[in-house]
């Protein structure tokens, strides 16, 4: 099966807007891939969504919480320097790299441009789809 994390922009997306990032989020919650996370990212999602978007706490935790029971958790050790351009998203290159995914999947221009790490690949969320397989 598939792993794959989902950067913070994706998860964030998916909440909002109907597009790519919805439907992948939709296929992670179905297991059609086993969707990655890390306490980093998931306070990252948390702290842009009442910071950023003014979204409520109560409903921040509740996306937080389908977000965690849909999610393997993982505590990367390792800390990498891998993205430059922004090293805030090295966390998203460590989760995948310690949970050995095989996508990153992100609408960051700084993690994107890499292309890959490793054996992941890092994908825009409509590439993932292509891989995923795009069944609505």
């Amino acid at each position: 099966m598939i792993k794959a994390v989902l950067d913070t922009n994706v998860i964030i997306s998916a909440l909002f807007w109907r597009g790519a990032p919805f439907l992948i989020l939709r296929k992670a919650i179905k297991g059609d891939f086993l969707f990655l996370s890390s306490p980093n990212i998931l306070k990252e999602v948390k702290d842009k969504l009442i910071s950023k978007f003014n979204f409520p706490k109560e409903k921040t935790d509740q996306y937080l919480k389908i977000l965690i029971v849909n999610c393997e958790l993982i505590k990367p050790e390792k800390k990498l320097r891998v993205v430059e351009d922004d090293p805030s998203d090295n966390k998203i290159v460590e989760c995948a790299d310690e949970g050995k995914a095989s996508l990153i999947i992100s609408g960051d221009n700084h993690l994107r441009k890499l292309k890959r790490y490793k054996d992941i690949k890092i994908v825009s969320p409509a590439q993932a789809l292509k891989i995923l397989g795009d069944k609505r």
